[in-house]
């Protein structure tokens, strides 16, 4: 027998809907005929391996329904049942040969082979002329027609039609039943029906009522019908997955494209982060304070003694205050490898200074300041070295000299003047003398100061020579100075290491001078914005994720009776795994068609709005493996989804 009920019973919520029905199946036309309410729906998703919640069994070719694992449901459906609903159940953004090819795209066919068979079915079913309209844009009764076809074109043993002129006028209700009756000479058709005036004395009758079945008519029997030599193994190839996938994408082309654009949008937010835009936003905030406030802003410095306003109580002894004095010769040795600092100055200078550079410069009197060394940046070459005979000079030394900084670097200076020697106690001032020493770099020397009456004021120093720690030591020789315990500056490489560096420094009971207010000013507002970034951060993050899923909820929610439609025709979890990643990898492409094209509008977009912006050929490549990625993502999330859909929730069928 082909299909066998025995002692077959279901119940919902304690009620019996089927009552140990034992029904047999052979060929022909088979009617299930009865009012509404009697359990025709709840039998044909038995029959049909939709429902395994009876008690009883089903057997079909002596196998039993109920036992089948998912692989051979899937062959069940693809290889031995086709289906015919009320509602057609056709995917209303796909043509007529698209419809009937959708389930041969399962098959090992090639596409000549799988294009033959639907023409051949749409000829047979006299739709042919139809292949290539849209199914929205047909009758009731040129759906049903379609239904018949795809239901026939991969030549099941069994035909299901629930209702099938249910949704049909009289004429188009005669012409699916001829269809049916000519079907039902060469297999078994089923037809659960509540219209008794398509019974013919042909076809066999059974009615169903009160939950018990009998057979009230018997007609002539089809042939019976032989087994398959060969049975499809129903699978969807990559191949085939694009082939249907680029139909749907067109059939759904808004759908898709919107998604392909919040793909994009999404995408692009996650850049941002990626990208460290966010973060580096932060950080020009913070650049752009300690710009404000100049590069002195990254000094430390460091002095041996520093000499407060003498006199000033009243009591003028004529004797300088030293309100500090300390032995900074340990710090000196201590961070000169420091990773920390980018170089050293030795504080010590020389006052009316006159001087010579071989071949360049005689005699020249440098204008004297009375200044402490002032770097603000290098121009050109470096600061000197902490051995050796070296010195840096100023910018505007060179320029009033009417040189260039390449006219003096490498070549050779000495330099005369006078100093303070304070060995007595007294300052004393002495000749000193410097000779043969190398040039190898030029320093910008401006400074600036807020005053409160005349606003900023900008200062430029001519003799503020800046010279190496063997020269330094040498002309504190000539002063009565100590060798070791030399004033200097610092300069670090990040304003975050000066507070870090100076409590070291007090630890060790040495106070050094710097503009560390302001360091703590700036990177107390450096740390707020850091956390208004951070929290940007997580919020892009989150938008962009929470879209993401959006997206993929929505389209899973909205074709659920489609994908429920291919699971009813064969297509198992993996063939709509297949076919979810290859349609949001197409989405993804789209989406990097539109990334690409509209960067430069959603960055100064951005900029306008978040004053960020991410640019270049890395952000591109990187934005475009950021789409790949939540594309393939978006796909696994939504096979998940959409694979796990219930076929008897999403096929609509008549009363239980």
């Amino acid at each position: 027998m082909m299909l066998v009920l025995k002692n077959v019973s279901r119940q919902f919520n304690n009620v019996k809907v089927l009552k140990d029905l034992n029904v047999e199946f052979k060929s022909g036309l088979n009617f299930i005929v009865g009012p509404s309410g009697s359990g025709k729906s709840t039998l044909l998703k038995i029959i049909s391996g939709m429902d395994k919640g009876y008690e009883g069994q089903v057997f079909y070719r002596g196998n039993s329904l109920k036992e089948f694992s998912e692989k051979e449901l899937n062959d069940y459906y693809y290889n031995t049942v086709g289906f015919i609903w009320q509602d057609f159940q056709l995917i209303n953004h796909l043509s007529v040969e698209d419809n009937v090819k959708v389930v041969l795209e399962l098959s090992d066919l090639s596409n000549e082979e799988k294009n033959k068979k639907v023409t051949a079915i749409l000829k047979r079913l006299a739709i042919d002329g139809l292949a290539k309209k849209n199914v929205a844009q047909l009758s009731g009764g040129q759906k049903q027609r379609v239904a018949i076809a795809r239901a026939l074109v991969k030549d099941p043993e069994i035909i299901i039609a629930d209702e099938p002129t249910g949704a049909l006028d009289k004429k188009s209700s005669a012409l699916i039943m001829n269809a049916l009756k000519r079907i039902a000479k060469e297999r078994l058709v089923i037809v659960v029906t509540h219209d008794k005036s398509l019974i013919d004395n042909e076809s066999n009758c059974f009615t169903l009522n009160g939950g018990k079945i009998v057979q009230t008519a018997s007609g002539a029997s089809g042939k019976v019908v032989a087994t398959k030599n060969k049975l499809v193994n129903p699978k969807l190839s990559f191949g085939s997955a694009f082939s249907l996938g680029g139909k749907n994408f067109k059939g759904l082309f808004m759908k898709f494209g919107m998604s392909a654009l919040i793909l994009m949008l999404s995408s692009y937010f996650l850049l941002l982060n990626i990208s460290g835009t966010v973060v580096n936003e932060q950080e020009n905030i913070l650049n752009e304070l300690v710009e404000a406030k100049g590069n002195s802003l990254r000094d430390i410095n460091i002095f041996s003694s520093v000499m407060g306003a003498g006199g000033t109580d009243g009591n003028d002894t004529n004797k300088p205050n030293l309100d500090i004095e300390q032995d900074v010769s340990e710090v000196l040795k201590k961070y000169q490898d420091d990773p920390r600092v980018e170089f050293f100055a030795p504080m010590d200078v020389v006052n009316n200074m006159t001087v010579n550079i071989d071949g360049l410069v005689k005699d020249y009197k440098v204008e004297n300041s009375n200044n402490a060394p002032i770097i603000n940046e290098i121009i050109e070459g470096r600061v000197p070295k902490s051995d050796g005979r070296e010195v840096a000079v100023p910018k505007l030394f060179v320029e009033k000299a009417g040189l260039k900084p390449s006219d003096v670097i490498g070549k050779t200076i000495n330099i005369e003047g006078m100093a303070y020697d304070w060995s007595s106690g007294q300052p004393q001032e002495v000749k000193v003398k410097l000779d043969n020493l190398t040039i190898v770099g030029v320093i910008d020397t401006k400074a600036s100061y807020s005053d409160p009456n005349y606003g900023k004021m900008e200062f430029e120093f001519e003799d503020s020579f800046i010279y190496g720690l063997d020269s330094a030591k040498e002309l504190r020789v000539q002063k009565n100075a100590s060798q070791e315990n030399v004033s200097f500056m610092m300069r670090v490489k990040d304003i975050k290491d000066i507070m870090p560096i100076v409590d070291e420094l007090n630890k060790v009971g040495i106070t050094p001078m710097g503009q560390f207010e302001s360091v703590s000013d700036i990177l107390r507002i450096n740390d707020t914005t850091k956390e208004q970034s951070g929290a940007i951060t997580v919020i892009i993050s989150a938008i962009a994720v929470v879209v993401t899923i959006a997206v993929v909820l929505i389209n899973a929610i909205l074709r659920k009776r489609e994908f429920a439609i291919l699971k009813i025709n064969g297509y198992s979890k993996g063939s709509i795994f297949n076919l979810n990643v290859v349609e949001n990898l197409l989405i993804a492409i789209a989406s990097i068609v539109i990334f690409v094209a509209a960067s430069p509008v959603i960055n100064s977009l951005s900029n306008k709005i978040f004053s960020m912006s991410v640019s270049g050929g890395k952000s591109m490549i990187t934005g475009v493996a950021i789409i790949l990625v939540q594309g393939i993502v978006m796909g696994i999330i939504s096979a998940l989804i959409t694979s796990g859909i219930k076929i008897e929730n999403n096929i609509m069928t008549g009363d239980r």
